[in-house]
């Protein structure tokens, strides 16, 4: 996530240093030696008429050299994307050993497609998830390219608040957007984005049947995991109202925020697996030592039945 919004920076600067002459734009025009062009201005003031580079050239692209037998035909109309390196454990332990097939592929993004069809249940597809903006925007238009009209993301998260405790799912309201939601909106007056609300219903109703302890809130995506900044979450704990942050992550508000570009419902579950401490104004990261992988293994199978119960 970090890299391609990096890289995204990277390329806007360039663009802006190498576009000299009659063939220069508006944004290269931005920046000058009086003016430097700012990345962060950018970001918050694109424009939302001109979008380049879209999914379905490179899904055309797979199914005339990559899938030639009909592998992408009749795709599910629901996807899950599913932060986890052993999806296939996962499925086995929902109940679909034997009703899978795998497909992978690596051009723009390394990706891992698990197609499930079993017998007397709706079919879905399982994305095993990339991190942060780049990898989830990537993942989940290349999934509507597909076919694809309804995606949940199921993951972890940094919890925030005293108040949510462990051991049980979080049903995502929204979340605030990072830089790469920013260029996918249409402009920066919305800070939180949302997912559907219909569907995210959907989602807690079966959370609901499941039994399991849930809880609703507001997330903040922060695009990096590493070497955060602490200004900024000392921020976010001090934020108070409806949209007070509960939780941290890396993908919801760019995964939002594309699903209402592209017309997706999206929803999304999180389970908390650490949480920010203040002690007596020092900041430090607390481990959950509970079974992390029984948790996100519940939300997993909540997530299956919101898109295979009628």
């Amino acid at each position: 996530m970090a890299k391609g919004i990096a890289a995204l920076a990277v390329g806007l600067v360039m663009a802006a240093i190498g576009m000299t002459g009659a063939g220069m734009t508006g944004l290269a025009l931005a920046g000058t030696a009086e003016a430097p062009y700012r990345v962060l201005d950018g970001y918050a003031r694109h424009g939302h008429q001109e979008r380049l580079n879209t999914p379905a050239d490179e899904v055309d692209w797979l199914r005339k050299n990559r899938f030639v037998h009909g592998e992408l035909d009749d795709f599910p109309a629901d996807a899950i994307v599913l932060h986890r390196v052993d999806v296939e454990t996962y499925l086995d332990q929902a109940g679909f050993q034997g009703s899978y097939t795998h497909l992978s592929y690596g051009f723009t993004d390394p990706t891992d497609l698990w197609v499930v069809r079993k017998a007397g249940a709706a079919p879905f597809v399982v994305a095993r998830g990339l991190p942060g903006a780049g990898g989830i925007t990537t993942q989940v238009a290349e999934l509507q390219a597909l076919g694809a009209r309804r995606i949940i993301h199921v993951g972890t998260a940094g919890l925030l608040s005293p108040d949510v405790p462990y051991g049980q799912i979080i049903v995502s309201d929204g979340s605030y957007r990072d830089g790469g939601a920013f260029l996918l909106a249409p402009d920066a007056r919305e800070q939180v984005a949302r997912p559907d609300r219909d569907f995210t219903a959907r989602v807690r109703a079966a959370a609901a049947r499941s039994g399991l302890p849930s809880a609703r809130g507001i997330g903040y995506t922060m695009p990096i995991y590493y070497f955060q900044p602490g200004s900024i979450l000392r921020d976010l704990l001090a934020i108070k109202g409806p949209d007070k942050p509960t939780f941290v992550e890396m993908e919801e508000g760019p995964f939002f925020t594309l699903a209402t570009l592209m017309g997706l419902k999206a929803a999304s579950v999180v389970v908390g697996s650490d949480r920010l401490v203040d002690d007596g104004g020092r900041l430090h990261q607390s481990l959950w030592d509970g079974d992390l992988d029984a948790l996100e293994l519940a939300a997993f199978k909540v997530a299956v039945a919101a898109v295979t119960t009628p």
